[in-house]
């Protein structure tokens, strides 16, 4: 056993994308990062996440590229029919599910119902077959289609969410069934997790994560008919329905549950440090706090008199001259727009602001810069002092508008000094802008 599932997991998180992790009504996806910030800085340390979703590895990667997700420790594709852990497929699943599978045969059947209708290439794979399906009565195509799996003798199992998708999958495939496979791998390793799993989601292909036996379940308040009712008629007291829509509900389940921590790694200060100085960060730039020489000053009592920024350039910036760019020209840059925004702005928030422009995505009252960190390590250097490294990424948000290509992620590390007052000075040795996929991760 390699990778995620051999390490100790005191929690695990396993959510659907679509309308649950990811609501895409909120343009500027603030509950979405509101979550990113807690995870990273509280439950990073010790818990699991896994995404669960009914979209093949590329529409994954392409829902990724848009919206301010973080990197999961495993990722659940075509409904359960594919396990990746570090981006590589699990072959003792594939083997398992390839038993009575008989896609060709399958197929034909479907074939058979002209209400039925293939979805785009990338989503039909080697275990799953996905169609179409919008008529008033689904319940009558339904079971004709089960009918005829049977009577051919195809081991499958059929599943119908949205209102629209259908889903033919091997008996041995959901995203229930792959979550019970992954515990019985944590069972035959470090233990499953002592706090607890707890699944979210929103539609029916999401059913029989919340029947694994044991686990939590966060049902998000703009789930459809199919998961509300049989949350109804299977609701136990593990079982919590959300007040709030997507992620915003899966923030609510944690706190419902208790999930946290009672004594957090040590680790989790000095995350909790870096994510409050990011949220700052994205507050002063879009100017969604008050401007004030004050305030400027108050927030850089956490850098240590000698910090350095070096750029990827080379260029370096003191703590004055930091302070100073923030004081007269920060606040709001981005709000006011690109030009202000290139006015010495740190690299990444210029070139994201830059890339905005040619999106399309100039500021005004439904667009937002957004930043959020990732994939953040650390090891310490000496007693009270710690090396960091993350990856930072800042995006502009607008109300429909595509902004993945005004993306700007880089590569960034810390010192970290831990001072007898309890709080942290931050001396940056470096913080390179080299394009994430041109970074040695």
């Amino acid at each position: 056993m390699t990778g995620e599932l051999a390490r100790r997991a005191r929690f695990m998180l396993v959510s659907d994308l679509d309308w649950t992790m990811v609501d895409h009504g909120d343009f500027n996806h603030a509950a979405l990062r509101a979550f990113n910030r807690l995870w990273v800085s509280a439950y990073a340390p010790d818990s699991l996440l896994v995404f669960s979703t009914g979209r093949s590895p590329p529409l994954f990667h392409e829902l990724a590229a848009e919206v301010p997700l973080l990197a999961p420790d495993i990722l659940v594709c075509s409904v359960g029919t594919e396990i990746l852990i570090n981006g590589l497929p699990d072959e003792e699943w594939e083997a398992h599910l390839n038993e009575g599978w008989d896609r060709a045969r399958a197929a034909a059947c479907a074939a058979e119902l002209p209400e039925l209708t293939l979805q785009q290439e990338s989503e039909q794979r080697p275990h799953k077959i996905s169609y179409k399906l919008r008529v008033n009565d689904p319940d009558r195509v339904l079971a004709a289609l089960r009918a005829s799996l049977a009577d051919a003798g195809v081991q499958t199992n059929v599943i119908y969410s949205g209102g629209e998708d259908l889903d033919i999958l091997p008996s041995r495939a959901s995203k229930g069934k792959a979550l019970s496979f992954l515990l019985k791998q944590l069972d035959a390793g470090p233990g499953r997790p002592e706090a607890g799993v707890m699944v979210c989601g929103d539609s029916g292909n999401d059913v029989e994560l919340f029947a694994v036996p044991g686990v939590h379940g966060c049902m998000v308040a703009n789930a459809h008919a199919e998961l509300r009712q049989w949350c109804a008629a299977n609701g136990h007291d593990k079982i919590f329905a959300a007040t709030r829509d997507g992620p915003g509900g899966i923030l609510e389940a944690l706190t419902n549950f208790s999930f946290l921590n009672p004594s957090p790694p040590d680790t989790v200060p000095r995350r909790q440090a870096l994510v409050a100085q990011q949220e700052w960060a994205e507050e002063w730039v879009n100017g969604s706090v008050p401007r004030g020489a004050a305030l400027v000053e108050k927030r850089m009592q956490a850098f240590a008199e000698k910090f350095e920024y070096v750029g990827a350039s080379g260029t370096v910036q003191s703590r004055a001259q930091l302070a100073e760019w923030l004081t007269d020209k920060g606040h709001g840059c981005t709000a006011a727009g690109v030009a202000s925004a290139l006015a010495a702005a740190p690299p990444a928030v210029a070139e994201a602001a830059k890339a905005a422009a040619k999106a399309g995505a100039e500021p005004g009252a439904h667009s937002r810069m957004g930043g959020w960190l990732d994939r953040y390590s650390e090891r310490q250097l000496t007693h009270g002092l710690w090396l960091a490294r993350w990856m930072e990424l800042w995006q502009p948000f607008a109300a429909g508008k595509a902004t993945a290509g005004a993306r700007n992620a880089r590569w960034c590390s810390a010192v970290l000094r831990h001072q007898q007052d309890g709080s942290y000075n931050f001396e940056y040795m470096h913080e390179s802008s080299v394009p994430r996929e041109l970074a040695r991760a």
